[in-house]
């Protein structure tokens, strides 16, 4: 790999030796239970290790104090009984070669108080964050004395956990930024005002948390290079900030972010998906390495997911660690598998931003399609051979079936997959053709390459019945043919047209669309950004509460930014009920689905969107024919277990649906399926 040696470079920062440029950020993946360090979280970080990673900064936002809520499932960093779990951490991070470090955070406004201790929430204004919506007390001198004292204790349970060094967060719009940014900061006493005095309470941790570890220790910041944020930070005052911090003599490297967290289109930015370029914030990060001049390391982490950008990254002298924190979550093994010139099997990050929309919801972060991350307990990374070669047969070339083939082939049995379309890629293939989702297409494009390395025998343009199922005389049959669109439940429903018509160029798209909203994902805001960009007048209505119920901040933040700069209409609490002919056009007959009140609405064309209903033809005629009737052991399932069920004994092989032909879900729950069934296989 000599076209990335760079990457392979150690690095020195104090009296740590890193062995490579490889970092994964700070990050909280929600592994953690009731504030304590969990085997499935120590597993996770492990196998970035195991993978050839160089740093790995776990533990993204440990919690320092007692009114600290745990909202996104942190650490909990304020007692002593963290230190015998950081030291479980950081020997299985060691033990493969790998560095880490922990980031401390205390989140000011970005709290609840009505979790865990049920106190006020602390920031340096009392201003509501949108985000969280807490109304935070305004801090006094002594919460600011408090406030050190606990930051102090915590980097030193830290240093006594084992751990390599520890990473002070005034990032996201957490307290330290708070105080730093005049959008958050409306102070009149010492620590308000002039920049200089903003900066104080930040110097003060510092100072405290150096003077305590030691000069042999590492420390460092995650800051952003410009808030883009109206009245907040602008690039000169963090480049400001930043020469401050880096001159004061009390960190050794600055992690750069950009943008903060205050709000939805706030978190598409920090935490970009497919929306925001490549790289797009790495020239924050050369303009702060340029500024501080050497005299700390410089690290950085948004949307770098390939090598060749990440190697742009270092000879451009924009970065001293390139974070690819995402790539390593898509797969963990990237770098060995870089080095062992083996980069066509790296499983790609695209983007899609499943991970970090779960993990600010609270919930364990999970990749869209690399579903063995978090679950290496049951189901491994590095796919195990077989102990008996078998036939399988796998109907749908979506990414459930690729999945399902893929892990099988990997397994060593022999692979059939049918396909009734002239390429693979499923669902995705329209979701690809949805403006800024493109990117969304790599998933099913390396797959599809998998299915050439593995060589699986591919049968495109062939729409299998039963008897060419049973003409392959298979173990094994999955059947992954998806789902058929399913419009809702309204009167005339048969003027209506499906998203998928939409979006394949199928139907045109008509001056005036309405669009019933029975899904709440990423489906109807990517249709209606299509129609619109095609210059139609959009108008969305769902009984949901809110738009886009099942779409993560980043994402949602990304679609309601394009739907209003579209002129987007978006009606909630609002159900389609009829829909009827009139002339050239058609009425709409909405009702409020509280006031129950109706009203007409006049338009060109309707698409209904009410998830998708199985596409299980196949499935129902092998059914009989099979050893276990398609039934599945549902607790042997969830457990990544072999399947051993036998209603049949003169059966011939066992019958399985995945993914939307079981039931509609998302991309990750029919991998999930796929791999689930076909791992122990």
């Amino acid at each position: 790999m000599a076209a990335y040696d760079v990457l392979f470079q150690p690095l020195q920062i104090r009296n740590l030796t890193i062995r490579n440029r490889f970092l994964s950020t700070s990050h909280e993946p929600g592994y953690v239970l009731a504030g304590d360090i969990t085997d499935r979280y120590i597993a996770y970080q492990a196998e970035k290790a195991k993978g050839g990673i160089g740093l790995t900064q776990f533990g993204g936002a440990t919690a320092v104090s007692a009114e600290n809520s745990f909202y996104y499932g942190q650490i909990n960093g304020s007692v002593d009984k963290v230190i015998p779990q950081f030291r479980r951490m950081a020997a299985a991070i060691h033990e493969h070669g790998a560095h880490c470090t922990v980031q401390l955070t205390h989140g000011g406004r970005r709290e609840r108080w009505d979790l865990t201790n049920w106190l006020p929430t602390f920031s340096p204004s009392p201003l509501r964050e949108i985000i969280h919506g807490t109304f935070p007390a305004t801090m006094e001198d002594h919460d600011i004395r408090r406030t050190i004292e606990n930051y102090v204790a915590a980097a030193t349970r830290v240093r006594e956990g084992d751990v390599d060094g520890v990473e002070i967060s005034c990032q996201a719009g957490t307290l330290i930024e708070q105080f730093w940014s005049p959008a958050m900061n409306h102070r009149t006493d010492g620590y308000g005002g002039p920049l200089a005095n903003r900066m104080r309470f930040g110097l003060e941790i510092l100072e405290a948390v150096r003077r305590r570890l030691g000069d042999d220790y590492v420390i460092g910041i995650r800051m952003p290079g410009d808030e883009m944020l109206k009245g907040g930070l602008t690039q000169d005052h963090c480049l400001t900030i930043a020469s401050t911090y880096a001159g004061s003599g009390l960190i050794d490297f600055i992690s750069v972010v950009g943008g903060q967290a205050s709000d939805y289109k706030s978190e598409a930015r920090i935490w970009p998906t497919m929306w925001v370029p490549s790289a797009a914030w790495l020239p924050l990060a050369k303009a702060i390495r340029d500024e501080v001049q050497g005299q700390v390391k410089i690290f950085h982490a948004t949307r770098m997911t390939d090598a060749a950008t990440a190697e742009h990254a270092l000879k451009s002298g924009a970065v001293d660690m390139v974070g690819m924190t995402r790539a390593f979550i898509a797969d963990p093994h990237y770098a060995n598998k870089l080095r062992a010139g083996e980069e066509e099997n790296i499983r790609p990050c695209v983007g899609v931003g499943y991970c970090v929309d779960r993990a600010i919801r609270g919930i364990d972060a999970l990749c869209a399609h690399n579903v063995a991350t978090s679950r290496e307990a049951t189901i491994p990374q590095v796919v195990r051979p077989a102990a008996v070669k078998k036939k399988v047969v796998v109907v749908g070339g979506g990414p459930a079936g690729l999945e399902a083939a893929r892990v099988s082939a990997r397994r060593g049995h022999e692979v059939v997959l049918f396909e009734a379309a002239s390429e693979l890629g499923g669902q995705l293939l329209l979701a690809a053709k949805a403006t800024w989702r493109r990117e969304i297409s790599g998933i099913t494009a390396w797959l599809a390459r998998q299915m050439e390395i593995l060589k699986v025998d591919l049968r495109l343009n062939t729409y299998a019945e039963a008897e060419d199922v049973l003409a392959e005389a298979p173990d094994a049959v999955i059947i992954a043919t998806g789902g058929l669109p399913n419009l809702g439940r309204f009167e005339g429903l048969e003027f209506a047209v499906s998203a998928w018509e939409v979006l394949s160029g199928q139907t045109a798209v008509p001056g005036s669309v309405l669009i019933a909203d029975e899904n709440g994902t990423a489906s109807v805001a990517s249709t209606a950004e299509f129609a619109a960009a095609k210059g139609a007048r959009v108008h969305i209505v769902t009984p949901d509460r809110e738009f886009g119920r099942e779409i993560g901040g980043t994402n949602l933040g990304a679609h309601m930014t394009e739907l209003y700069k579209h002129d987007v209409a978006i009606e909630t609490d609002t159900r389609l009920v009829a829909l009827r002919r009139a002339g050239n056009g058609l009425i709409a007959t909405v009702e409020n689905t509280y006031s129950e009140k109706r009203r007409d609405i006049p338009v060109d064309l309707v698409i209904g969107d009410s998830g998708t209903l199985p596409n299980d033809d196949v499935y129902t005629a092998l059914k009989p024919l099979s050893r276990n009737r398609g039934e599945v052991d549902l607790r042997a399932l969830a457990d990544a277990r072999e399947q051993a069920i036998v209603s049949n004994a003169e059966g011939r092989f066992v019958l399985y649906k995945v993914g939307d032909a079981w039931s509609s879900r998302n991309l990750h729950a029919a991998m999930l399926d796929a791999a689930r069934l076909t791992h122990p296989l």
